[in-house]
């Protein structure tokens, strides 16, 4: 499972100059972390945050090698840093003993802009049950709205968030709570006014909650979208299938 948005390439970079300084991960925090000097491959300016991400995801599984998972949780559970935690999920994750737990206190730290949030995001639906609805979508939302206020760097951060904000109104769907879902739906359709994603998502995402009005509705909006766009096949395609769900109801 990749965690991480650092090329493996800068990870190996990484991992040869803080081993050549100790190939123990906790020498590495006294107890803050300390970067060796920055290899030539990488600015000064990026690599103490990059050495820090590749010190903190292996001291943690270096732990889990040695010692095991309860271990690893025991030492590292209640970080506040999302590259520990998340390397924690992963863990558990590959030996089938992830728990929502995890998933929360990664959700709960500050944003790391480079964890590959994307995973772990559908795991945390992927817990989603009858009984614990509100925590999955607390956990959920509590990561999108910390997102959109990163600093970010990585110009591919909003296209991110976004994702995120459209996962975010899938499982408000497919959690029975349809007004929300709608309701944040219609916001990113309105934002995304280049493309047809958006509604599309939505009408499949009521479909298979079984709300096929609302369905049928995003049936429209996605045609009138295709028709704006002058993309006058694709109106035609969901309008016919807006027809074919007409029917399904009749």
């Amino acid at each position: 499972m990749r965690i991480s948005w650092l090329h493996k390439n800068v990870v190996g970079i990484a991992r040869e100059a803080l081993t050549a300084v100790s190939p123990d991960w906790g020498a590495h925090f006294t107890p803050a972390f300390e970067a060796p000097p920055t290899p030539k491959e990488v600015t000064d300016e990026e690599w103490p945050l990059i050495a820090e991400h590749v010190a903190r995801a292996e001291r943690v599984s270096s732990v889990v090698r040695e010692r095991g998972l309860d271990a690893a949780r025991a030492r590292f559970g209640g970080s506040s840093h999302a590259i520990e935690q998340a390397t924690l999920v992963a863990a558990a994750w590959q030996i089938d003993e992830l728990d929502l737990e995890l998933l929360e206190a990664l959700m709960a730290c500050e944003i790391d802009e480079l964890v590959m949030y994307g995973a772990f995001l559908s795991l945390l639906v992927e817990q989603l049950d009858r009984d614990n609805h509100d925590r999955v979508i607390a956990g959920y939302r509590r990561f999108v709205s910390a997102a959109e206020h990163v600093a970010y760097r990585d110009p591919a951060w909003p296209e991110r968030v976004r994702a995120a904000r459209d996962g975010l109104a899938q499982l408000y769907v497919r959690a029975g709570r349809h007004d929300e879902g709608h309701a944040l739906f219609a916001v990113r359709h309105l934002e995304d006014d280049a493309d047809l994603v958006v509604a599309l998502s939505a009408s499949r995402s009521f479909l298979a909650a079984g709300e096929v009005g609302r369905a049928i509705d995003w049936l429209g909006r996605g045609a009138e979208r295709a028709t704006d766009l002058a993309r006058p096949e694709m109106a035609e395609r969901l309008r016919d299938k807006q027809a074919a769900l007409r029917r399904r109801l009749n």
